[in-house]
């Protein structure tokens, strides 16, 4: 399994890295909170972590076994439409986590099985 995070900022331009995990704490740090960002760990292989970290909400989606899972905090099914980088999508409230979460997740997911058992996953 790769530890490659790829980083994508929207702030208002479109800026684009390649980090290893170990040093995301320090590059989220220097990020402005203001900022819209989208976090991919392994982005190419079939067991990627994906987490979106806006302002007010983070979000973290897992690829397992060809299908996608959204982590799941509450059992808030009702979704709500969110901006997130550049456009709007429809997402389940009970999947959206405070700002800090998703970081913290991704930071988690080196271990990809403990994670998976951690949290609570619902498919997309």
């Amino acid at each position: 399994m790769a530890d490659v995070v790829t980083v994508e900022v929207w702030n208002p331009s479109y800026q684009h890295s390649e980090v290893d995990l170990s040093a995301l704490p320090e590059v989220y740090r220097s990020i402005p909170e203001s900022a819209s960002i989208g976090l991919t760990l392994a982005d190419t292989e079939d067991d990627c972590v994906i987490v979106t970290v806006e302002p007010e909400f983070s979000t973290v989606t897992m690829l397992r076994d060809r299908t996608f899972y959204n982590l799941q905090i509450s059992d808030d099914f009702d979704e709500t439409v969110i901006l997130v980088g550049d456009g709007e999508i429809t997402w389940p409230k009970g999947c959206l986590l405070p700002r800090p979460m998703g970081v913290r997740v991704l930071l988690e997911a080196e271990d990809r099985e403990a994670v998976w058992a951690r949290y609570t996953w619902v498919e997309q």
